[in-house]
């Protein structure tokens, strides 16, 4: 047996790994729906001026990427996008949503979403925190 350490997005052999996690989950939890979910806010030229990536996984919305552009914020955008992602993860049979934020990012904007800090990671990077933050609908 050996450890190889590879500095790639998707070397060979990556996707053994979620595969084998995904069949570990699936034995513990039966067969839960896994839905990739891309939400795109487009301006009147087609240009992606924000959006969300994430996906329904295990009954609940996971927020991976969410961003609008700077010039768009305050405008009620963030908060179009993030209830349409909540809404299509609840017809999904999802609970609630979870995502990840910094203290240098969108804390204030989640909490008026109704998101709570379910944990901190502090110093990453250095001076401020990495903050879990989640909320549950049914």
């Amino acid at each position: 047996m050996h450890i190889e350490v590879l500095e790639e997005a998707n070397p060979p052999g990556a996707d053994d790994v979620t595969a084998g996690l995904r069949a570990h989950v699936i034995e513990k939890t039966g067969p839960l729906p896994l839905i990739p979910l891309t939400l795109l806010l487009r301006d009147g030229d087609n240009r992606v001026r924000g959006g969300i990536r994430g996906v329904i996984a295990l009954c609940w919305l996971q927020v991976d990427h969410f961003w609008v552009d700077e010039a768009l914020r305050g405008q009620g955008y963030g908060s179009r996008l993030l209830d349409m992602a909540e809404e299509a993860a609840r017809m999904h049979g999802a609970i609630g949503a979870q995502l990840t934020t910094s203290t240098f990012q969108a804390e204030g904007f989640y909490e008026k979403q109704g998101y709570v800090e379910i944990g901190r990671l502090k110093d990453r990077p250095p001076g401020h925190d990495r903050i879990w933050m989640a909320k549950r609908w049914s």
